[in-house]
């Protein structure tokens, strides 16, 4: 009797050494990125097995919100750019810049059309018609929020050019 409880807790400290202690409290988190989500979108309003591997897991991603339902933010968008736009006065138009976001309940959020928040929630890709809020190939459900602090947005030095030397 005690040489199994002795190997049982061998076992679980050699998983926890080998980075097994995830499967004690669930498995990591996956992070999603915009440029992941249009790298699989494909012309027939279908996604790539890859992304529909994460359906029904929970992710994250970060992005701005884009208020689009109730004001109590039960509903809202994700997109890659902010409501406001950028210095080129783009804003979010593509399946693959948005993500419907259905909240969990009792979510609590302070909205800034210029910050970026971290979004978890269980991820659903494919077409999928809503008769509320229309066509979405991606969606992310009970999903808790806030605000991704330090999040960089764009790729340090990359699209610059280098610095004039006077």
């Amino acid at each position: 009797m005690r040489r199994p409880l002795r190997l049982a807790w061998s076992v679980t400290l050699l998983l926890t050494l080998v980075g097994g202690a995830p499967l004690a409290h669930g498995q990591e988190r996956p992070r999603l990125t915009f440029a992941q989500l249009a790298e699989s979108m494909r012309a027939n309003f279908d996604v790539t097995q890859q992304i529909k591997s994460y359906a029904g897991r929970e992710i994250e991603i970060q992005g701005f919100i884009v208020p689009a339902g109730p004001p109590d933010l039960s509903f809202f968008l994700l997109s890659r750019v902010s409501a406001m736009g950028n210095y080129c006065c783009e804003v979010p138009t593509g399946q693959d810049e948005t993500v419907y976001v259905f909240a969990a309940k009792g979510l609590k959020l302070l909205y800034d059309p210029l910050r970026v928040y971290k979004i978890r929630g269980v991820f659903e890709a494919g077409k999928q018609v809503d008769t509320t809020y229309g066509v979405s190939m991606f969606r992310i459900r009970d999903a808790r929020a806030e605000e991704a602090v330090g999040a960089k947005i764009f790729k340090v030095g990359e699209g610059t050019a280098p610095a004039a030397k006077l």
